[in-house]
């Protein structure tokens, strides 16, 4: 018998099993895998390995390799050998075996398209251990850390991108009785090759982002960016007026929408909003995106398709102290990113300026809260006034209002979007005849107006308009945000959330923004009156982060149960399954199935 295969590896890895026991004449990076796999809570006894059926099977990495996985499986023809490759986290995205027996017993290990063999799951094997250590790996026989893997011998080599990073791994499986070198050299040769087709196809999708980028140079005037996976170019208009922290900004769009397609979005950069047109390029596969950003002295797209056109608010104003406007977040509310901050100064601009302005944003983001402080911070001897444009009697309030202006007043109308027409002609005629002491505020909740309201042909009247972003693009403020609320809430108590609360707050999407912040902290003070807030006292929404779908209630309550699993078992997914009473697998799918991520952790 031979080291891989013999008695002295079985007795090693027993011992290992049993109490811990590490054999000295192991290979070091088996050891490593043996004890990464144990932390992992991998089971050597079972194999269970989640499932994803919604992987890139066609994406550029799988189009890179096709040729080269056809010319290996032909040159393997005939023999007992395996050719596999998976993505950079585990998932085998294609799978190429011509010996009819050894594809059964390939399927009976899941060795097959869309399971994951990264080594929290299947423990040590040329997939998951080539993955961790990001180098070629040799797994064979016993050095296998699961029972069933045993009989086979598997090596796999990291495939890497033209610009330095993991696209995934070439892996060629066989049985262990029959492994040698060869299998090393093949894995490793596959990998270069498919590497080299990624040079030679990125080549080509960086020349056809520096085509789009010239077309957009040659469209518009303004600011262009092109930002691909190796290479990030701009135009001059780019250079001239872009802030660091603007280029910043622009990259997380364009990170999101390389893979969305072409879109709008509104962003608030230092001088004020503007509209981002991300187009990937080629539209194809795209290896990059090229970005306009499209300033105006007068207008601002509220939405991509039929929205209202809004004036532009820009906090490059005249007015005395515009710098010192723009430094610091208004008074009484948290938050401290560039964001928040662009926002405030916007909104002390328009209210020295008594310049009417509409507000837009998502249910919950806080526009009203920021123009209270906005109003109370630069016109405190002003009278507030504010009107529900979703309310029954709105036109009556607003034509009250109207009449019964005869000081400094700042007039907000909520919910704007949603006058009918006679609120509409009542807000129109404000803004037509507004006082010079009366600063009109709109506050427009959503990404668009929908079609056909009345109030559209109305909004065009405002003279200025301030975005104020959600929660999930500025996440550096939801610390300072729990610690305002938690303040506010519970003002008779000193209590905190703990680390681990603070991090799960933190990663959350937050759709209903601050407001949801908000009763998720109501909540969690309910659920724990004395003391710090700890991660088991959160509700479990707050632990999903990749679902959007609106869940059934029977599937909000196995959440909720699952949550509170993991959360108990301090992130240990096995011991989390075994409380639940379901199979790793079956818990893998429902964790991505509610996008459920790092919960107890």
């Amino acid at each position: 018998m031979t080291e891989h295969g013999g008695v002295h590896l079985d007795r090693a890895r027993e011992r290992f099993l049993g109490d811990g026991t590490l054999d000295t004449g192991l290979r070091p990076e088996i050891v490593r895998s043996w004890e990464r796999s144990l932390r992992a809570g991998v089971d050597a006894e079972e194999l269970s390995l989640p499932y994803d059926p919604d992987l890139d099977f066609d994406g550029s990495l799988v189009h890179c390799a096709r040729p080269v996985l056809d010319d290996l499986a032909e040159r393997l023809s005939g023999m007992s050998v395996a050719v596999v490759l998976s993505d950079a986290d585990g998932h085998v995205l294609d799978r190429r075996v011509g010996e009819g027996e050894l594809q059964r017993r390939l399927d009976d290990i899941s060795l097959a398209p869309g399971f994951s063999y990264a080594e929290e799951f299947a423990g040590t094997n040329g997939v998951g251990t080539a993955l961790e250590g990001n180098r070629p790996a040799m797994v064979i026989g016993a050095e296998h850390y699961t029972d069933l893997l045993r009989p086979f011998a598997c090596a796999g080599a990291p495939v890497h991108r033209p610009e330095g990073g993991l696209a995934g791994i070439l892996d060629v499986t066989c049985l262990a009785a029959e492994a040698n070198d060869l299998m090393r050299f093949l894995a490793q040769q596959a990998a270069r090759d498919i590497e080299e087709v990624l040079r030679e196809r990125g080549g080509a999708g960086s020349r056809a982002v520096m085509a789009a980028f010239r077309a957009a140079c040659a469209r518009v005037r303004g600011p262009v960016i092109a930002l691909a996976d190796d290479f990030v170019i701009a135009n001059r208009a780019a250079d001239d007026s872009l802030s660091v922290a603007d280029r910043d900004l622009i990259a997380r769009f364009a990170a999101e929408y390389r893979r969305l397609g072409p879109n709008e979005e509104r962003a608030l950069l230092d001088d004020g909003p503007v509209r981002l047109v991300i187009t990937p390029a080629p539209a194809d596969r795209p290896a990059g995106v090229v970005v306009e950003v499209l300033h105006s002295t007068s207008t601002l797209r509220l939405a991509t398709n039929g929205g209202a056109t809004l004036p532009r608010t820009s906090t490059t104003s005249t007015l005395p102290g515009p710098s010192t406007h723009r430094e610091r977040p208004l008074a009484g509310l948290a938050g401290t990113t560039r964001s928040w901050r662009s926002t405030s100064a916007a909104l002390r601009t328009s209210a020295t300026a008594v310049r009417s302005t509409l507000v837009l944003g998502e249910t919950g983001v806080g526009k009203l809260a920021a123009v209270r402080a906005a109003h109370r911070e630069i016109r405190p001897a002003a009278r507030l006034v504010v009107v529900d444009g979703d309310g029954p009697d709105a036109a009556e309030d607003i034509a009250a209002t109207t009449d019964d202006l005869g000081e400094p007043a700042t007039v907000v109308v909520r919910r704007a979007q949603s006058l009918d027409e006679n609120g509409a002609d009542a807000l129109s005629e404000l803004l037509a005849d507004v006082p010079s002491d009366v600063w009109v505020v709109g506050l427009v909740t959503g990404d668009a107006v929908p079609s056909g309201r009345p109030v559209q042909a109305v909004l065009g009247g405002f003279e200025g308009s301030v975005v104020v972003e959600p929660l999930r693009r500025r996440p550096e403020d939801v610390a300072p945000l729990v610690e305002s609320l938690l303040a506010r809430l519970a003002p008779g108590r000193r209590v905190r959330c703990t680390p681990e609360a603070l991090a799960l707050l933190g990663g959350a999407r937050w759709p209903g923004n601050v407001a949801q912040l908000s009763d998720v902290l109501r909540r969690a003070l309910a659920a724990r009156p004395a003391g710090d807030i700890e991660a088991g006292d959160l509700p479990a929404e707050v632990a999903v982060h990749g679902t959007r779908r609106r869940l059934t209630p029977l599937e909000t309550a196995e959440r909720d149960l699952i949550v509170a699993a993991l959360i108990e078992a301090r992130g240990n997914r096995v011991q989390a399954a075994a409380a639940l009473g379901m199979g790793r697998a079956t818990l893998y799918r429902r964790l991505r199935a509610f996008g459920i991520t790092d919960v107890g952790r």
